[in-house]
């Protein structure tokens, strides 16, 4: 690697990723709320110019209700310029806890080139090639980066059972409950610090979220969101850095 590279996926999967949580309720009433976080940050990733992956559960795909189902998202989603769909799955089933048979219908059902696994479990790798996926995002190191008090940790790309592991490097923490404490700017400075490490190392620093993570303390976020990109575009502009989706990493990676 000649230059640093900062990846940005999204785990997009709506209330598939919440259905089986008490507070399922609380989720159900602010689908309208994360469908205007969702214009917002298409809307940043136009303004900035930059490529994001959309991990995103099949099932999405299908007509029905509105907090499990949004052809009319996937549509906004394509029309920006290097928005990549991945997958997360069909269903969103958490890997460690089904069978091998399981998994490989999850994978077979929604095919994309790269794949981010239901709350990070990572498992059935050799399962997720053969069904014809190139990438997956590892599991972080730590589940709450945001919240250790050191420079975030970046990675190069490594093949592992014949997929690319673009390892996450940060979960930009939601706003919810006593969340909503983490001081204004942290999260800036703590993608900040993973960047100039991306750059410092010629490495990728990953960051990544859920679009229903902006809906609490929205303002905040947003703020904290949108200084990053910019960071992130000056650096590009200047040659230090590449903003690049999974699929770009893995096409750089595997050509």
């Amino acid at each position: 690697m000649k230059a640093g590279i900062f990846c940005i996926s999204i785990d997009f999967e709506l209330l598939w990723g919440r259905r089986d949580m008490p507070n399922l309720k609380y989720f159900e009433e602010r689908i309208s709320d994360e469908r205007k976080a969702i214009d917002k940050l298409l809307s940043l990733f136009k303004k900035y110019e930059i490529p994001a992956t959309w991990a995103t559960v099949g099932k999405i795909y299908e007509n029905g209700n509105p907090g499990y189902n949004s052809l009319d998202i996937i549509k906004k989603i394509n029309s920006v310029k290097d928005q990549e769909i991945g997958s997360h799955s069909y269903t969103h089933p958490v890997f460690t806890e089904i069978t091998k048979e399981d998994a490989i219908k999850e994978f077979n059902s929604f095919k994309k080139n790269s794949f981010v696994f239901p709350r990070n479990k990572v498992k059935y790798l050799l399962e997720l090639k053969n069904a014809g996926f190139k990438s997956y995002r590892g599991a972080d190191d730590i589940p709450f980066e945001l919240l250790v008090p050191r420079i975030p940790p970046v990675y190069e790309p490594k093949m592992n059972s014949g997929l690319l592991n673009i390892n996450g490097s940060m979960y930009f923490v939601s706003g919810r409950g006593l969340k909503k404490y983490i001081p204004k700017g942290l999260r800036f400075l703590k993608s900040k610090l993973g960047i100039d490490n991306a750059i410092k190392q010629n490495k990728v620093f990953h960051l990544w979220f859920h679009p229903i993570d902006f809906v609490d303390d929205s303002q905040k976020l947003f703020f904290d969101f949108e200084r990053i990109l910019k960071y992130a575009s000056e650096k590009c502009s200047i040659g230090k850095l590449k903003i690049l989706n999974m699929r770009q990493i893995s096409n750089k990676f595997l050509a």
